[in-house]
C-alpha cells in the first residue's frame, strides 16, 4: 500500500462539537506527478518543483515570497478540512510557511503560517494589505528549527475555522467569505521546505443544538514540585478544567498572560476542543527560561473563556525566576577576564534568527499584540 494513503479514510466518522461527522476527499494530491499543474520554476527568486514524491519550494531571495495554488471547488463546500504535512529543509527561522487557503491571487487569500522557531500566524492578504487575524503566538507543539516535521490542518464548520498543528488544537477564528477557490502553500524568503501532500475533505454535518450556558472551572493550577524556573529548565504548570454539568462543553480555551514574561517560553493559549459531562481535563503547559531571563517573581493570570469569549473563570499564579550565572558574573566589574568566562558562555544554543528581510511578517510580535491575538483566536 502506498506509504501516503495509510492514514486516509475516503470516509471518516469522528464526534466533533456539532455531533457526527462524515468526510469525503474531493482532493489529493501526493506528488507523484504534475496532474494538477502546479508552480514549477528555477530563476533567481526561487525554485519549485516536483521531486520523489515532494513538491518542493525554495526563496533565494531577501523580501521575496512565493505562493503556489491551484484551483479546488470550494465554492459547494461550506464545511472543510485542508490537511497537509510540511518539512522546512534549511532556512530562515523567523519567518513563515504553510497553507494557503480561499485565494484569487498572491494579493488577495488566506494564509495558516508556522515559522522554524516555533510559532503561528493567520494572515489576510486583501488587495497587497495584510491584517493579522492571529499575530505571531508561540505554541510548544511546533516542531523546530532545520529538518522538522509538522502537520498542518484548517477546519471549517458553519461559521468557524479552527487550526490544528500536529493534530493539536491551537486557535480558533470566525471565518470570512473567500476571495477565491485556490489552496496551496507558501514560503517567505531564504528558506527551503519540502511538502509530503495536500488534502481537501467536504465535510457533511448533523447539527446539533448545545443551548446549555457552560460553566467550567479552574479547579487547580500548580507548578510541578516547585515555582523556581532557571536559565535553560523547564517547569509544567498542571491546569485541572473541571466540567460540573450534565452536558458536554465544547470550545474553551485557557488564556494565560503576564506583562513581565520576557525571555519566558510557553503557549499563552492552549484550546480545549471537549470536556464531557462531570469529568475534568489535565493540562500541562510547559514554561522554558532563555538564557537572558532576569531573577524576579513573575505573576500569570490564568483566564478559562467559553467560544462566546466569556470568562468563566480566572486564577493566580506566580513563578520565580533564576538568572543566568554569567550574566550575574559578568556584570561584576571584578569579573573582567576573558578568560574567566569564556567557558560558561559557551553551552548550546538555539540557531540564530536569520537575515532582517520580512516580507509577510517576522516571527516575532509584541505582547500587547500577542494578548489581542489571543482574544480573536476565541471570537
Amino acid at each position: 500500500m502506498n506509504r501516503k494513503l495509510t492514514f486516509l479514510l475516503i470516509l471518516s466518522l469522528f464526534s466533533l462539537n456539532t455531533g457526527a461527522q462524515i468526510s469525503t476527499v474531493v482532493f489529493n494530491d501526493e506528488f507523484l506527478n504534475n496532474q494538477n499543474n502546479w508552480y514549477i520554476s528555477n530563476t533567481p527568486e526561487g525554485l519549485t518543483k516536483i521531486d520523489n514524491g515532494r513538491y518542493l519550494m525554495e526563496g533565494k531571495m531577501l523580501g521575496k515570497a512565493i505562493t503556489s495554488t491551484v484551483p479546488v471547488n470550494l465554492e459547494d463546500i461550506n464545511n472543510f478540512k485542508i490537511s497537509t504535512e510540511i518539512t522546512k529543509i534549511t532556512g530562515i527561522d523567523d519567518n513563515g510557511f504553510g497553507l494557503v487557503w480561499g485565494s484569487s491571487d498572491p494579493n488577495n487569500e488566506f494564509e495558516f503560517l508556522i515559522s522554524g522557531n516555533g510559532q503561528f500566524k493567520v494572515i489576510e492578504w486583501r488587495n497587497g494589505e495584510s491584517k493579522d487575524l492571529i499575530p505571531w503566538t508561540f505554541n510548544s507543539g511546533i516542531n523546530r528549527w532545520d529538518n522538522s516535521t509538522n502537520r498542518l490542518r484548517i477546519v471549517k464548520k458553519g461559521a468557524i475555522l479552527k487550526f490544528y498543528i500536529n493534530d493539536y488544537y491551537v486557535a480558533r477564528i470566525m471565518a470570512l467569505p473567500n476571495f477565491g477557490n485556490k489552496i496551496g502553500f507558501v514560503i517567505n524568503e531564504t528558506m527551503k521546505i519540502s511538502i509530503n501532500y495536500l488534502v481537501l475533505e467536504k465535510i457533511e454535518e448533523e447539527f446539533v443544538n448545545e443551548s446549555t450556558p457552560d460553566k467550567a472551572v479552574i479547579q487547580s493550577a500548580s507548578f510541578n514540585g516547585t515555582n523556581v524556573l532557571r536559565y535553560e529548565e523547564s517547569a509544567v504548570l498542571k491546569v485541572i478544567v473541571t466540567n460540573p454539568t450534565d452536558h458536554s462543553i465544547y470550545d474553551l480555551a485557557l488564556m494565560i498572560s503576564s506583562f513581565d514574561d520576557t525571555n519566558i517560553e510557553y503557549n499563552r493559549i492552549t484550546m480545549i476542543e471537549k470536556i464531557p459531562a462531570h469529568d475534568k481535563l489535565i493540562l500541562a503547559i510547559v514554561f522554558t527560561a532563555g538564557e537572558e531571563v532576569t531573577g524576579k517573581t513573575r505573576n500569570f493570570e490564568l483566564n478559562l473563556v467559553d467560544s462566546k469569549n466569556v470568562i468563566l473563570d480566572t486564577k493566580n499564579i506566580s513563578l520565580k525566576t533564576v538568572q543566568n550565572s554569567f550574566y550575574t558574573e559578568y556584570s561584576n566589574p571584578d569579573y573582567n577576564n576573558p578568560q574567566n568566562y569564556s567557558d560558561k558562555y559557551n553551552t548550546p544554543r538555539h540557531p540564530a534568527n536569520g537575515p532582517d528581510g520580512c516580507t509577510k511578517g517576522c516571527a516575532y510580535v509584541s505582547l500587547a499584540a500577542l494578548i489581542a491575538g489571543i482574544i480573536l483566536a476565541i471570537l
